[in-house]
């Protein structure tokens, strides 16, 4: 029923959807059990589709991945593989080769802020056509060890762009031009949602403006 009531919303405010999440991969995933949250993200007039890989097989993984690319090419939506390390694809490195191995122009990688530092990926990310988007935060450049300690680090304790130690304009530079970026920071235990919206935007605004300002 939401997903009924939120168009005539977003036609009143101007606003449109970019993304939709989430599908997480398995190894005893059935693709076509995604095609109704595919369908509806089309209804909605979504671009992408968010993906996260659990399967430590990927050769298997590819073979599911080729087959939602087939199920969302129809409704123009690309799909976006997320990498974490504490998932079954831990790097940039492994998130290009599986995207890579499914053949499949409608699937690209989505770089998370966090996931790129904790991942120990920072000065390897070079220009490709396989990045999608890019999703920013921030944070001490060093964080938790524990897999645990990591989830919860990704879930409620980011900070909004500038106001940690992540090289967040050596990983703009790197992404494709006119690539889309979305702040991924949660909303804070207390805070007020409208507040915290208007602080991500402008710590956002900040972010990009100091990227334009070298390119």
């Amino acid at each position: 029923m939401l997903a009924r009531e939120l168009p005539p919303v977003l036609r009143d405010t101007g606003l449109a959807v970019w993304d939709v999440e989430i599908i997480r991969l398995n190894d005893q995933t059935r693709p076509e059990d995604y095609l109704p949250l595919m369908e509806t993200a089309a209804a909605l007039g979504a671009r992408r589709m968010k993906l996260v890989c659990d399967s430590e097989d990927h050769g298997h993984a590819a073979q599911t991945l080729a087959r939602l690319c087939e199920l969302a090419a129809p409704l123009g939506l690309t799909m976006d593989l997320e990498y974490m390390i504490f998932s079954g694809v831990k790097s940039l490195r492994a998130a290009l080769d599986l995207v890579e191995a499914t053949g499949r122009p409608n699937l690209q990688v989505l770089v998370d802020a966090l996931h790129w530092v904790r991942a120990g990926d920072v000065g390897n990310l070079k220009t490709s056509d396989r990045l999608g988007y890019v999703q920013l935060c921030d944070g001490p450049l060093h964080g938790p060890s524990d897999r645990q300690a990591l989830i919860q680090e990704a879930r409620t304790r980011r900070l909004a762009p500038g106001e940690g130690e992540f090289p967040l304009d050596d990983l703009l530079a790197a992404m494709p031009a006119n690539c889309v970026a979305s702040i991924e920071v949660p909303l804070p235990s207390g805070r007020e949602p409208l507040a915290h919206a208007r602080h991500l935007a402008r710590a956002a605004r900040a972010a990009t403006a100091r990227q334009e300002a070298v390119s």
